[in-house]
Order: C-alpha cells, then sequence, then structure tokens
C-alpha cells in the first residue's frame, strides 16, 4: 500500500508578478515548465529541485491520435523551508490529463527553495503541457505546439462571480511564427475576462503550424484556467506533520486480493490542534471494499499539528490511499448503452473512449424489502459529464420502485473519467444495473447486516435506545450526502430523518427513512448514513447495539451576488444532536 499527502492551504490576496518559464522535453508528447512565481519579491536564488522527477505519462487512451485537443495542467504549490508541501494542487480543463499528472504526483519530493544560502519557503506553479501526436515536432505537416502558458489571475470579485476554479475556452490566432494575434472567447463566457485573457496569453509560447514543412498561420482552441490573487501561507506556519510511528497501512481486504482488485481511496480530514485525525471521509474510491480499511487505518495516525505564529490550529488535508497487487485489474465496470438503445439522453453523444469509473458507492438494500426477503433488480441510465461528474440519474426498469430510487441515491455519488471524442471530453450516457437479493455474501448486504435483522426481529429489547448509553455516540466518520439530481431546480431545500442500527464496533447498519420531504431527500439520506463510523456504543459499560434517528438538512446555497447557481450542500446530525427512539 501508498500513501500520498496532498495538503490544502488557503488562497489569499497578493499582486501576481514576475513569471517564469524555462520549458523542457520530459518526455514525447509532454512537457514540463519551471516554477512561476505568484510574489516579485518571493523569487528564491535558486528554485525547489526535485528529490525525485515528476514524470507523468501521457493517458493511453489518448496516444497514438492525430486528433485531440492541447491539454495542460497546473500545479500550485506552496513549500515551507522544510520541504513541506503547505498546498499542493493540480488544475486542468482536461480530466484525463489531471489524472496523469495526481498518479505521478504520488512519489514526488521536493527540496526547498533557496535565498541567499538558506532554504525558505516559496509559493510557485509549474505547468505541465501534454499536445496531441498530430503536433509533433518532427512532422511536416502540424498543428501548433502549445510550450507555455501562465494562469489567467483575475480579481477576488470576479473570481467569486466565476464560482471559483473557473475555466473559459477560446479560439487562439495564430501567425506563422506561433505569436497569438487574437482570441475569441466562446459563448457563455462572463463579461470583463477578455482583457485578462489577453493579458495572460501574452507569455504562453507556441511552436507554430506546419503545412508541408513550412510555417503557417492558424487558429487553435484551448482553456484559460482562472485563479484569484494568491499570497503565500504565513512564513511562520508549520503544517501538519504525520509521527512515523503512527502511520500504520491499511489492512488489505483479503476478498480484494483473491480477486487480484487495486483500490484507491481519497480521503478527506482535519487535524485538529491535538494532531487528532477528525472525521475522515471518503471523497472518491473505486471500491467500497477498500473504504472502511482506508478510514480505520487514518483514525490511528497521529500528527504533530500545524502552528501558525507558534499556536496550534486545525488544519484540513486530504490523502490518497492505494491498495495495490501485482497485475491488479479495476474493480468495477459499467456497460454502455451508447449504440444500443434509443432515448432522449443520448442524443449525439457517441465516443471513441467509454467512461472509465473512479469512484462507487454500493447501493443501501431498502429496509422494508430486506427485512420482508424481497428480492429485485434495478437499471439505470447515467449521464455523465465532460467533468466525470454524473449530472442526471434516470431508472429505466425497476422491479420495485423501491430498488430504482435506492440505485439512483448511489449512482449520483459516482465519479468517473469522462468519456473521449476524437481526444476531448464528452458528454456520454452509461447504463448500470444492480441485483438486490436479501441474502448475504454481495456486494450490499453482508452477514453482519442479516444477523442484527434477526436480532431486532427476535430480540428487540438487546437494542438499547440512544438515551442508554454511557456517553453520548462519537462520530468518527459522516459523510455528507448529496442534494437529489432530480430535485435541484425545483425545490432548494429538504429534510429527511433516517433510523440507524449502530453495532457494537460502531458501523452504522440497516438505515431506513422514518420521513422525508420528498423520497429522493431520504434515499440520499440513508446511502450517506449507511457509511457512517462511530465510536463503539456503551451502555452499563458493555459494548452495545444502539438505535438512532439522524435528521438530515438539505439545502442549496443562495447564489453569490452576480453568479448564476447556487451550490448544493446537505448536512445530518449525530452525536449530541441523535434522537432516541420511542
Amino acid at each position: 500500500m501508498k500513501t500520498c499527502p496532498f495538503h490544502h492551504g488557503t488562497w489569499m490576496v497578493v499582486a501576481l508578478a514576475a513569471l517564469v518559464f524555462l520549458p523542457s522535453l520530459a518526455a514525447q508528447d509532454v512537457i514540463i515548465g519551471e516554477p512561476g512565481w505568484f510574489q516579485a519579491d518571493g523569487i528564491p536564488d535558486q528554485p525547489p529541485q526535485t528529490k525525485r522527477q515528476l514524470k507523468p505519462e501521457f493517458p493511453r487512451e489518448l496516444r497514438d491520435r492525430n486528433a485531440g485537443e492541447t491539454g495542460y495542467v497546473l500545479v500550485t504549490c506552496c513549500l515551507d523551508a522544510g520541504g513541506q508541501s503547505l498546498v499542493l494542487e493540480a488544475r486542468s480543463a482536461h480530466p484525463w490529463f489531471k489524472r496523469a499528472v495526481e498518479e505521478a504526483m504520488e512519489d514526488w519530493q521536493m527540496r526547498p527553495a533557496r535565498r541567499g544560502g538558506q532554504a525558505v519557503q516559496s509559493w510557485f506553479w509549474i505547468p505541465i503541457i501534454f499536445n496531441p501526436s498530430a503536433a509533433a515536432p518532427d512532422h511536416p505537416d502540424a498543428t501548433p505546439r502549445l510550450l507555455a502558458v501562465t494562469p489567467v489571475v483575475v480579481p477576488r470579485a470576479m473570481m467569486r462571480k466565476l464560482q471559483d476554479n473557473a475555466t473559459a475556452w477560446g479560439m487562439v490566432s495564430l501567425d506563422a511564427a506561433g505569436v497569438p494575434q487574437e482570441v475569441v472567447l466562446e459563448p457563455g463566457t462572463p463579461d470583463g475576462l477578455l482583457a485578462y485573457v489577453e493579458a495572460a496569453l501574452r507569455q504562453w509560447r507556441f511552436a507554430p503550424a506546419r503545412n508541408g514543412g513550412q510555417a503557417v498561420a492558424t487558429e487553435l482552441r484551448v482553456a484559460f484556467l482562472f485563479y484569484p490573487p494568491m499570497a503565500p501561507v504565513p512564513t511562520k506556519q508549520t503544517p501538519p506533520r504525520v509521527i512515523r510511528r503512527s502511520q500504520v497501512p491499511p489492512i488489505y481486504p483479503a476478498a480484494m486480493k483473491t480477486g487480484g482488485i487495486r483500490g484507491e481511496v481519497l480521503l478527506a480530514f482535519v487535524v485538529d490542534k491535538e494532531g487528532t485525525v477528525r472525521n475522515p471521509v471518503v471523497v472518491r474510491s473505486n471500491n467500497p471494499a477498500f473504504d472502511e480499511p482506508a478510514i480505520e487505518a487514518l483514525l490511528k495516525w497521529k500528527y504533530r499539528p500545524a502552528l501558525v505564529d507558534g499556536q496550534a490550529v486545525n488544519t484540513r488535508m486530504s490523502i490518497s490511499m492505494f491498495f495495490n497487487v501485482n497485475d491488479g485489474r479495476e474493480a468495477v465496470t459499467v456497460e454502455s448503452l451508447m449504440q444500443k438503445a434509443q432515448h432522449p439522453m443520448q442524443e449525439g453523444a457517441g465516443y471513441d473512449v467509454a467512461p472509465k469509473l473512479r469512484g462507487i458507492v454500493n447501493p443501501v438494500f431498502p429496509y422494508a424489502l430486506l427485512r420482508d426477503g424481497r428480492k429485485g433488480r434495478a437499471n439505470a441510465l447515467l449521464t455523465v459529464s465532460p467533468a466525470g461528474d454524473v449530472v442526471q440519474a434516470e431508472v429505466v426498469q425497476a422491479t420495485l420502485p423501491e430498488f430504482g430510487l435506492a440505485l439512483v441515491a448511489a449512482a449520483e455519488t459516482f465519479k468517473f473519467d469522462p468519456a473521449l471524442k476524437d481526444g476531448h471530453p464528452i458528454q456520454a450516457v452509461l447504463r448500470i444495473e444492480q441485483e438486490f437479493s436479501p441474502q448475504a455474501g454481495n456486494e450490499i448486504v453482508t452477514d453482519d447486516d442479516l444477523s442484527l435483522l434477526r436480532r431486532e426481529k427476535k430480540k428487540p429489547e438487546s437494542i438499547v435506545g440512544a438515551n442508554q448509553l454511557d456517553a453520548p455516540l462519537k462520530p468518527l466518520s459522516r459523510r455528507s450526502p448529496v442534494f437529489p439530481l432530480a430535485l435541484r431546480g425545483k425545490v432548494n431545500r429538504g429534510k429527511a430523518r433516517i433510523e440507524l442500527l449502530v453495532d457494537e464496533e460502531g458501523h452504522a447498519r440497516l438505515p431506513r427513512i422514518v420521513e422525508a420531504s420528498d423520497p429522493a431527500f431520504g434515499y440520499a439520506a440513508a446511502q450517506a448514513a449507511a457509511q457512517w463510523l462511530f465510536g463503539p456504543p456503551i451502555s452499563s459499560g458493555k459494548p452495545a447495539v444502539v438505535r438512532v434517528i439522524v435528521p438530515f438538512i438539505f439545502k442549496i446555497e443562495p447564489p453569490v451576488t452576480g453568479t448564476t447557481a447556487g451550490e448544493p450542500a446537505a448536512q445530518g446530525a449525530a452525536g449530541q444532536n441523535q434522537e432516541p427512539t420511542p
């Protein structure tokens, strides 16, 4: 198993200046540039040096294609004087390129920058450029080759209108020397951005297009990444540092080893002022079997907390845990219906490379149907956006409506590498199917679930209420639910109450909907609650199974002035807010 930490800091206001590019060819079709600096007074005498080279691979799915888009990734980094990353983030308009860089960052290590012979903190970005084979430098006929890029920095007020991390596309006219002459932003781009794009584009460099070996003028469609003004993390800040002896690796699930499954789990968490890991939640996972081992391992880790001006502070972090087996295979596949059925979601959505599933959860078996031993199946069509997000989910067939609702609630959390057409990410439609069997041994029903179900039927008195615990339940991991896609644009708020059995080890089991303002809210809340983890419940000094009810509130935040849409959010309460059942 390998782990790769990503430390996230805070953007702060300061001017951008002194952008420097010295691009070097690291591998065919991949160019890694030298650091660009975010502060005029922050440029060191010696830039950070890599202990291990960053060597992203050109995605296999895009190799040997004459068509394809020119893309790039910007890696922003704040490196302290000890070589520790305070901020490390990769952004790209092309998800396949972003993933290639993130995978390469797993083993990337740097030595700090120096000024006057002393190690110093540095705040910089590194461009990583991917050119298609059509732009190869040794071809007599070639498209323009991108050699250097800069971010587009806009005022913070304008960045808020873009809802942060925004991207815009434009057509750039290049002369026969490869010098940009004009840029036309695509329709839908907010007003006021053109001047900032033009200023950044003056720093970009291109090798010209060629026709019969002769350089020619042409146009090229490119993406522009927008950033707010930035400043470094305070000089007197030190990041959390894991105490090595506490860094136990996760336990590889035996069932996954037998199948040769490779696991990848991205976790978000907080390191508190005492250096304790708080509320680790799964952001993305390629197989739910890896989720619990990853969370349980991380909860055992101990950190030296972050310090600002000598004071310990809470810090948000994320980490990727990898479970590797020799010749491992991907854990999950989905069937494409692009050429197999007529459906309004499919119109004009053919592709060359199918979406690749990167994040999945198992659907929750509807409680009443599991209790009654009902079985069935459900099919759904998912629309996957060019960014790899599920933007629409529709039940095609379900033996019982509850199975369809449960499948959609799970599917709306899935994450993909998007489909590709001529090398470009595009929207695609996929079909997924789930069988619901009340027998143990499948993905969504365990022996422990069935054991608790039998206990609930035969010995209900052995299950205590929340008010019978020696101390309130202690939440260890609480994943937030997703605001249902079918309700966005129709309602801004919703609620649900979910009843859970929390077993002796603190696992949330058998979630059931007590009430919900809409069934979709109920199933979304049940889906999230099923993945919660608590400290072991204790009653009269002994481990106990406890019944609790958790309220969930869903809301779409109102848009910031000047924006066009709000951000959906949902949350659930537990612990002190738990409600005992009658």
